[in-house]
C-alpha cells in the first residue's frame, strides 16, 4: 500500500516539526509532498535537518490552505499511489490513526473518503471532523457516520476517487476547498465517513471569517476580500455550484448586508453568532 501524505504550511515550524514527527514514527515510509508557503520562520531548513525524505515544494506566499494542497497533490498524483492523506501540520496523529483510517475505509471497499475525527488535547470535545447535513459536528460513534460538509484536517482519500473527481479545485484560496471536495465526491456517489474515534489531537482554529468587529468599514470590507476572510467571488462560486443560482446570489446578498452593518446593529440582531470563538 503506497501512501502519498499532502501538507501545507506557513511559519509554523514548531508545529510542523512535531506533526511531521508523529506521522514518521507511525508511517516510517511514507511518501511526504509538503508546501512551504513562503515561511520565515526556517520552516523548510528544519524540516530539511530532521526529515530528508520529505519533499519540500516552494510557494510563494500566497497559497494559503486550499491552493497549498492543490499544489502538493499535483505533484503527488505524478506518482502511482494507493491513497492520498491530507494531514493539517498543527494535529499529532495516535498510534493508532492509519489502522482506524483503514477499518473506517473498508465501509466504503476503498471506494469512499474518510475523515478523521481531531479532539482538543484535553481530550474533552471533538474540534474537526465533519458536520451531518444539519450542520451538526460528528461525534464519535461505534460505526463511521456520514458526513456532509468534510473538514480536510485528516482525511484519507483513494486513488479510485481521485480518478472520479479529480483533485482540490483550485478555485478555492484558503477556505473551503475541503468541504467543496467532500460535497463533490457525494454529488458523484462517493460516500465520505468519519472515523469512529479521535485519531489525533490539535488547536482549535474558529474565527469568524465573514466578519471583522471593532474596525473601519473599510478595513472590514478588506479583511472579508482576503484570503483569510471570505472572498464573495470564491462563496458565489461554491454555493453556485452545489446550491443553486439563487441560493448564491442569497449568500452574497446577506454577506454584504452583515458587514455593512455597524456592530452594534449586528450583535442586537445576531448575538455572539458573527465572533470567534
Amino acid at each position: 500500500m503506497k501512501i502519498a501524505v499532502l501538507l501545507t504550511c506557513f511559519n509554523r515550524k514548531n508545529k510542523t516539526l512535531a506533526c511531521l514527527k508523529s506521522l514518521f514514527s507511525i508511517i516510517p515510509n511514507c511518501h511526504v509532498y509538503l508546501v512551504d508557503d513562503k515561511s520565515t520562520d526556517g520552516t523548510s531548513e528544519a524540516i530539511k535537518q530532521n526529515f530528508p525524505q520529505v519533499k519540500i515544494i516552494k510557494g510563494d506566499g500566497n497559497l494559503f490552505w486550499s491552493r497549498g494542497m492543490y499544489t502538493a497533490w499535483k505533484e503527488a498524483i505524478k506518482g502511482c499511489y494507493d491513497f492520498y492523506l491530507w494531514l493539517n501540520d498543527d494535529v499529532e496523529l495516535y498510534p493508532f490513526f492509519l489502522q482506524e483510517l483503514m477499518v473506517c475505509m473498508s465501509y466504503g471497499k476503498n471506494k469512499c473518503i474518510v475523515s478523521g475525527l481531531i479532539e482538543d488535547f484535553e481530550k474533552t470535545k471533538i474540534l474537526y471532523g465533519g458536520s451531518d447535513k444539519n450542520k451538526k459536528l460528528v461525534q464519535p460513534n461505534k460505526y463511521p457516520q456520514e458526513i456532509t460538509f468534510m473538514n480536510g484536517n485528516v482525511v484519507l482519500v483513494p486513488a479510485y476517487v481521485v480518478s472520479k473527481i479529480g483533485i482540490i479545485d483550485p478555485v478555492f484560496h484558503h477556505d473551503l476547498g475541503d468541504v467543496d471536495y467532500g460535497l463533490t465526491a457525494i454529488e458523484n456517489h462517493i460516500k465520505v465517513y468519519s472515523t469512529r474515534e479521535p485519531i489525533a489531537f490539535g488547536y482549535s482554529n474558529h474565527f469568524c471569517r465573514v466578519r471583522k468587529w471593532n474596525t473601519t468599514l473599510i478595513q472590514r470590507f478588506k479583511k472579508l476580500y482576503s484570503p483569510l476572510g471570505s472572498p464573495p467571488s470564491i462563496n458565489f462560486y461554491f454555493r453556485r455550484k452545489h446550491f443553486g443560482l439563487i441560493k448564491a446570489i442569497e449568500f452574497i446578498a446577506y454577506l454584504y448586508v452583515i458587514n455593512l452593518l455597524p456592530d452594534f446593529f449586528v450583535e442586537k440582531i445576531f448575538g455572539n453568532t458573527y465572533k470567534d470563538k
